[in-house]
């Protein structure tokens, strides 16, 4: 489309300008305009901005698949561990059937915990817990009543065939092969070695622990057991005593090889800072390398922005058309 009153569009008529330095220039800033496919401003478009036709051209495409408004969504929002958890309308009958069987759950639970405080009050405690806590010493306490309580009732019986004028050596062989006391004296030790069975596994159950927990912070020293599973390097003759004096083997590791430990984790650190270091110049080396090389801005492209209000920055993206013209 041409105008006719303008003189680069209508090649039958010049018309004659009395300043024609200005209306080459003119011509010159037009021909830029032209070869980015810009509409050259004029007087009657003083009232439009350039920048917001830029910024219309440049807008961001409508996004498709808008999320779902949350308010669309069936359910309820409920508190639990301090967030709000979203529950679909199809699993909050289940959700509520679970809470009601909860409620009859914790009903039970604190029925019990009454009936056990009460009784650890009967025998001295103070609530159900204390009562657990001291469990052992309850059982140790019972197989010690038990073992007086025989061994008083020995003394009686002696006492007793003594005053009778019955020899207290025949009287205590009758005694022990009575049947009544060799029932008594097998309860007794059955207890005792209940006890003892008890106690040594516990005993053994902490110290595979301590084992365990030792390998798992220190895993590298699984890799150092011998094959036969009775030694190690680091197993040293000062660790073996601390762990016969009742050490948990973290700690007995830990004191005799202290200077080894520091010097591991201080090697440790310095190859975690130089990774770091080698993975940071690698990523400025390729993103250098896939930068695209962006193309210098002509003089005159910029001074043409700036002429007309138009931020040079914006010339940037259109540097590239500009040098293949």
């Amino acid at each position: 489309m041409f105008d006719v009153n303008d003189p680069s569009t209508n090649p039958g008529e010049q018309v004659e300008s009395t300043h024609p330095q200005a209306d080459e220039q003119q011509q010159e800033m037009r021909s830029v305009y032209e070869a980015f496919d810009l509409h050259y401003p004029t007087d009657e478009d003083d009232h439009n901005d350039p920048e917001d036709e830029l910024d219309d051209r440049t807008a961001a495409p409508p996004i498709d698949g808008e999320p779902v408004d949350p308010e669309q969504r069936k359910g309820i929002t409920v508190k639990y561990n301090g967030q709000d958890v979203f529950i679909p309308e199809t699993e909050v009958e289940a959700h509520a059937r679970k809470g009601l069987n909860y409620d009859k759950i914790e009903g039970r639970a604190k029925q019990y915990e009454t009936a056990l405080d009460r009784l650890a009050r009967q025998q001295g405690y103070k609530d159900h817990a204390d009562l657990i806590a001291n469990l052992d010493k309850i059982e140790q306490e019972a197989v010690q009543q038990q073992q007086n309580q025989f061994d008083q009732l020995k003394a009686h019986l002696r006492q007793e065939a003594e005053d009778a004028g019955i020899d207290p050596d025949s009287m205590e062989r009758y005694l022990d092969n009575h049947p009544l006391i060799k029932q008594a004296k097998d309860v007794i030790q059955r207890s005792e070695q209940e006890q003892q069975l008890k106690q040594q596994e516990q005993s053994q159950q902490q110290l595979l622990q301590g084992w365990e927990d030792l390998f798992r912070k220190y895993p590298h020293l699984a890799d150092q057991v011998n094959p036969d599973g009775g030694s190690a390097p680091w197993l040293t003759p000062e660790m073996h005593s601390r762990l016969e004096r009742g050490y948990d083997p973290i700690d007995a590791y830990e004191l005799v090889h202290r200077d080894s430990i520091m010097a591991d984790e201080r090697k440790r650190t310095e190859q975690s800072v130089l990774k770091n270091q080698r993975l940071n110049k690698r990523a400025q080396v390729v993103g250098q390398g896939n930068g695209e090389r962006q193309p210098e801005v002509p003089a005159e492209l910029s001074s043409a922005f700036a002429a007309f209000g138009i931020d040079p920055k914006n010339a940037q993206k259109y540097a590239k058309n500009f040098e293949n013209k």
